[in-house]
């Protein structure tokens, strides 16, 4: 049972009758968080990658892969670029700044990148960059590591001989470092191990994050490794629109930048700002070449997968260091290109908008015009009707039996006359009709009246003869 305390009883007893006081609750739509469009837009692409991934499972037993993935992710959107990744592969936007002041003449070699530099757009997800994350699932549950695993981290591998002794580690999340005596449990292999490249996932796996590999052991454990990893990508993105770009410079690619993206085995042997400087290189040197991006592209991996020297090995040309043994995959993304599709795209669509608009302003004239004719029709028909009941009812030289007998004939030779009523309904029923039939109608009724005028005309002179007769 929940209790009020002391001196809150008014206060519950005023939020009840008087909901809008100042100490009333507050409604549930304040709490109503407001999304954004962009968390919209990352929110589609992280649901997209959960949703690739649980694919995966369905088709591993159909098409028999049992095999993982990374995935790297580009989208252009209401003049945004936002880029989506899930493991070791890497997006680096190169950009390049134009600088006026102490210009010094370029070599041969390095001509056309001058103030070439990178920004990462991801970051690599490994067990050493996740070992916090990895720790942390193994910390909560133990179960996922057995008997084989624990959650720990050391300065110095445990041996045997270290068994009770003090040594330096730290516990799944913990960011600092504590002491603890060595117990036999703590001989178990860690769930990371290793440093940088090397690091690995249960002594197995390099990558933590991706598609697939859902049924990959342990070696030598067995123990499943699927839990550990997650399809869940980092998103980041950059707005176009508010980028400043001089025309007269021509450095639209350096202003709003390259987009690369590769899987690890470029970034292996290649770093960001040594990319960046071979795009521009390249871009520069074939500066009306209609696939001078694809140029760049074979220009990265020739670079990363190096020359065989004289013992047969494979060497970086730049520093003679072991070239790639990866595969490699590289995309070059012009941004801008795309920038310009959306700015195309924004003027259209503005173009069309103001034509609408001026057809819609051109045309209400002719509408209202149109109503005001039906109006004045309308009007016409109700006043003839108006003087022809007028003209029935005020004949003073008709009898109560003349009229009866004109009445019986009227009906066999004209028919029936209508009435106000059904004359304004019938006005009404023409003023939402087209110009053309509105034309054809009123015609119609005008004859139909002229021919009552005459008919009612013939029988007065007929009585008047008769009359004269007697």
């Amino acid at each position: 049972m929940l209790l009020l305390r002391e001196g809150m009883e008014d206060v519950a007893h005023t939020s009840l009758h008087s909901p809008n006081t100042a100490n009333s609750i507050p409604h549930p739509s304040q709490f109503h968080r407001t999304v954004s469009k962009d968390e919209l837009i990352m929110g589609a692409l992280e649901s997209a990658f959960f949703h690739m991934d649980a694919l995966i499972a369905q088709d591993k037993d159909r098409y028999r892969d049992a095999g993982g993935c990374t995935a790297c992710v580009s989208l252009f959107i209401n003049g945004k670029m936002y880029v989506a990744n899930a493991g070791d592969s890497r997006a680096v936007l190169c950009q390049r700044k134009i600088s006026f002041e102490n210009e010094k003449i370029p070599n041969a070699e390095t001509i056309g990148s001058e103030g070439a530099y990178a920004i990462p757009f991801s970051f690599d997800h490994t067990p050493e960059t996740e070992r916090t994350r990895l720790l942390g699932v193994a910390q909560y549950k133990p179960h996922l590591m057995g008997k084989f695993y624990v959650a720990m981290e050391y300065a110095k591998r445990p041996h045997e001989k270290d068994l009770g002794q003090r040594i330096l580690c730290r516990q799944g999340t913990m960011k600092g470092w504590t002491y603890k005596t060595l117990t036999r449990d703590d001989l178990r292999m860690p769930v990371v191990t290793g440093e940088g490249k090397r690091s690995r996932l249960l002594g197995t796996l390099g990558v933590t994050r991706g598609f697939g590999d859902h049924d990959l052991l342990a070696i030598a454990t067995g123990t499943l490794l699927k839990p550990f990893l997650t399809p869940q990508p980092d998103v980041k993105y950059k707005d176009l629109t508010k980028i400043v770009s001089i025309p007269d410079e021509q450095n639209e690619d350096g202003d709003y930048g390259v987009l690369i993206m590769a899987t690890d085995g470029l970034w292996d042997v290649s770093e960001n700002d040594a990319v960046a400087r071979t795009v521009f290189q390249t871009l520069h040197k074939y500066p009306t070449e209609r696939h001078r991006y694809t140029m760049v592209a074979q220009e990265l991996v020739a670079k990363a997968r190096g020359k065989i020297n004289d013992y047969g090995h494979w060497r970086l040309a730049d520093s003679k260091a072991a070239a790639t043994v990866d595969d490699i995959s590289v995309m070059v993304i012009p941004v801008y290109q795309y920038y310009k599709e959306h700015i195309e795209w924004e003027q259209r669509c503005a173009r069309e908008y103001r034509e609408r608009l001026k057809q819609e302003q051109l045309a209400q004239p002719a509408v209202e015009a149109k109503e005001v004719d039906a109006a004045n029709t309308a009007g016409v028909l109700v006043n003839g009707t108006t003087e022809m009941a007028q003209v029935i009812v005020e004949s003073p030289s008709l009898g109560h039996e003349t009229v009866e007998k004109l009445s019986r004939e009227n009906e066999q030779d004209a028919g029936t006359l209508q009435t106000k009523e059904q004359m304004e309904k019938n006005v009404s029923r023409i003023a939402n009709n087209s110009e053309e039939q509105v034309k054809e109608t009123v015609q119609e009724i005008i004859n139909k009246v002229t021919e009552e005028l005459d008919t009612i005309n013939l029988i007065e002179n007929k009585s008047t003869a008769n009359e004269k007769g007697n």
